[in-house]
């Protein structure tokens, strides 16, 4: 979201982007504002669940945008939606997840599932990461007003000399919760005892059991460094190094953590979810389709290879620099314009304001 708000300020854009309070925010384009909302309330009784609707609200009203782009599967989108119906404004649900469609991460607590989904059917446009999502989506929801395909963006670092580097170990980067199955991945670890294995997972204090679970197990992993979460620049210099970014999830969308591997040079290993079947198809690492077997011998495939990927490593920055680039943004920026030419405002310039809260989680701000 943070890389959507940059690249329409850029073209133009007046952007609004919803964010928890920022300490130190770096220096912005002059067409892009940091709007604070208020801290998220952890009440989840009903009278904290209409304080919290109260404090988005006031965000909302503070951006005043013609386009609001809202993202991830969460009763937001419902109070999003009644807040375009009611201000006369558009309405983008932005999908980050398969489960968005699939739903079987949105808890049935009485309020959260029939809200996101009024606020998904009210969208005026629902935008997906991959044709698979496509197919979910309309599976889901199938009187949605409108579906676009618009592929997640990267950053493209500058390339490095082929050799300069030697790839050292596996590494595991996600939220600690059940369906990325991070088990799975020290398992994978005690299966090749002789390889070199990291971990950076971000903890998540509803699943404590799986927090005490996975430090227990990689207690007895030697080959396994579980890492405390760090700067983005630095985890993406253990990215770097990596001779695969692995993967164990059952539930994706398309991960960020794939493109900027991909985007240094570095393969994917995946059990399970291979994103319209990419992996494979462009040949962007191995995907296992869910084999143990193929997953393990996946893994001392890559080793073996690691020392000459010279071919490898150009074709994945190829495919990032060919699908998750320049022309995402320029997407962003027709079907944006698109909607706030159709928005009765008076604003010379649309604005796009991006909710980014994810129930009690917030997207990065900038900074």
């Amino acid at each position: 979201m943070t890389l959507l708000a940059h690249a329409l300020a850029d073209q133009g854009l007046s952007v609004a982007h919803i964010v928890h309070e920022v300490e130190d925010p770096i220096p912005l384009p002059p067409t892009l504002e940091l709007v604070s909302r208020e801290p998220y309330t952890t009440n989840q009784a009903l009278r904290g669940r209409l304080v919290e609707t109260r404090r988005i609200w006031r965000a909302l009203e503070q951006a005043d945008p013609d386009v609001l782009i809202v993202r991830t599967g969460t009763p937001v989108v419902g109070i999003a939606a009644l807040y375009c119906r009611l201000r006369r404004r558009r309405l983008i649900f932005s999908s980050a997840n398969n489960s968005d469609f699939t739903m079987e991460t949105l808890n049935d607590r009485w309020y959260r599932r029939p809200i996101y989904k009024l606020g998904v059917r009210l969208a005026d446009v629902v935008v997906v990461q991959s044709k698979d999502q496509r197919e979910l989506a309309n599976s889901a929801f199938p009187s949605l007003k409108r579906i676009v395909h618009i592929p997640s963006f990267a950053e493209i670092p500058e390339p490095v000399p082929h050799g300069s580097r030697t790839p050292d170990s596996f590494l595991w980067i996600g939220r600690l919760v059940e369906y990325k199955q991070p088990l799975r991945y020290v398992e994978l670890a005690r299966a090749l005892p002789d390889m070199r294995f990291k971990m950076i997972p971000v903890a998540d204090e509803e699943n404590a059991p799986l927090i005490k679970q996975l430090h227990e197990a990689a207690g007895q992993t030697p080959n396994l460094e579980v890492l405390e979460p760090m700067p983005h620049a630095r985890t993406m210099e253990l990215v770097g190094n990596a001779v695969a970014i692995v993967n164990t999830s059952r539930l994706e969308g398309m991960p960020n953590v794939f493109l900027e591997a991909w985007a240094r040079g570095v393969p994917v290993l995946t059990l399970e979810f291979d994103p319209d079947g990419i992996v494979n198809d462009r040949g962007l690492g191995i995907s296992a389709r869910g084999s143990w077997e193929r997953f393990v011998d996946g893994a001392r495939e890559l080793v073996r290879s690691a020392p000459n990927r010279g071919e490898l490593s150009a074709r994945t920055r190829a495919y990032v620099e060919d699908v998750h680039s320049t022309g995402v943004g320029v997407r962003w920026k027709d079907l944006v314009n698109r909607l706030a030419q159709a928005a009765p405002s008076s604003l010379p310039l649309p604005v796009a304001s991006f909710l980014t809260i994810s129930g009690p989680l917030a997207m990065l701000p900038i900074g």
